[in-house]
């Protein structure tokens, strides 16, 4: 048996009407209903009947567990070892919860749903993102179209003490199915990644970056951190061009600007002779790509000191 009072289901919604004595359960796709004195209830339509009904124990209300893990779809065990019961059940988090052209995702099992624009839910299946018990709560989950039928949906997930730990999870779908995943795992950095280029999903993993076509063929791919001399470092990508990549580094947060023709790697604060001592801080040296000046060669970049004053760089690629 649980105490009603104080009873709380991550994701579920638990309620009790005094007038009829009515509790009711319920989660995304599951839901119960009992009365107190009696062992009958309905969960998801269905005539069940427990060993117990809810009841008053020195003036609380008690439940029985049974009745609480069949309302929010869990799986029960016991543990007589320990006599721990210990209950798995569905967390769900996303917008699309309870917002329409919106994704959600079961955390335990890694099912990934979408509800649609007329509110209607469909499930696209199993993803990678089966997540950590006691964390899943920390997780966003933002999509950007790529066609009218693809998107590409990225689940960011904190964990850690405290939370130091980001997962960040792509997913390409089309036509409501998961055609490509990739995973990628960061220490006290949260990558800026850019999603989309000439049309097609960017997808990264923090080493290996894939251009993913609207059909969802690999258009295009590198090895990033091989490519910047730093293989065993994660980067996030921040900007593609004709022969060039701009990536940060999640190990100094240091940005490194690649040309894909010589596949050569530049450190852009020392290329442009920035002081250390001058930058923001942990994790982000203040310089940003702005975009290309009078031509495609032409890089532009704006470092921000610690005392926020900017200051404008130009590089060229090939001039070296």
């Amino acid at each position: 048996m649980l105490p009603l009072d104080g009873l709380y289901i991550s994701g579920a919604t638990v309620n009790y009407n005094e007038r009829t004595k009515m509790i009711s359960i319920a989660n995304m796709f599951t839901k119960g209903s009992m009365k107190v004195g009696n062992r009958n209830a309905t969960v998801n339509g269905k005539a069940v009947v427990y060993s117990e009904g809810p009841r008053q124990i020195n003036k609380q209300l008690y439940l029985p567990l049974r009745f609480v893990n069949d309302a929010i779809g869990g799986s029960l065990n016991w543990n007589a070892e320990s006599r721990a019961a210990v209950i798995s059940y569905p967390e769900f988090v996303g917008d699309g919860k309870i917002s329409n052209d919106a994704y959600f995702l079961n955390g335990v099992s890694g099912t990934i749903y979408k509800r649609d624009t007329a509110g209607v839910v469909h499930s696209l299946g199993v993803s990678t993102a089966k997540l950590e018990s006691g964390y899943i709560g920390n997780t966003k989950i933002t999509f950007v179209k790529i066609t009218e039928d693809t998107d590409l949906v990225t689940i960011q997930n904190s964990s850690g003490e405290p939370l130091i730990n980001l997962t960040v999870i792509n997913l390409f779908v089309k036509k409501g199915v998961i055609l490509r995943q990739s995973t990628g795992l960061y220490w006290q950095f949260s990558p800026e990644d850019l999603k989309t280029y000439n049309g097609n999903a960017v997808m990264n993993d923090g080493h290996s970056i894939r251009l993913i076509a609207p059909d969802a063929s690999v258009k295009e791919s590198w090895n990033i951190s091989k490519l910047a001399g730093e293989p065993d470092v994660s980067y996030s990508i921040e900007a593609i061009g004709e022969n060039y990549l701009i990536a940060r580094s999640s190990q100094e947060g240091l940005l490194t600007l690649i040309d894909t023709e010589t596949k050569q790697a530049i450190l852009l604060y020392k290329e442009f002779g920035i002081n250390p001592s001058d930058m923001q801080g942990f994790k982000y040296d203040g310089i940003n790509f702005t975009g290309n000046g009078k031509t495609k060669s032409e890089l532009q970049f704006q470092f921000t000191n610690k005392y926020t004053t900017k200051t404008v760089f130009t590089y060229e690629l090939g001039a070296q």
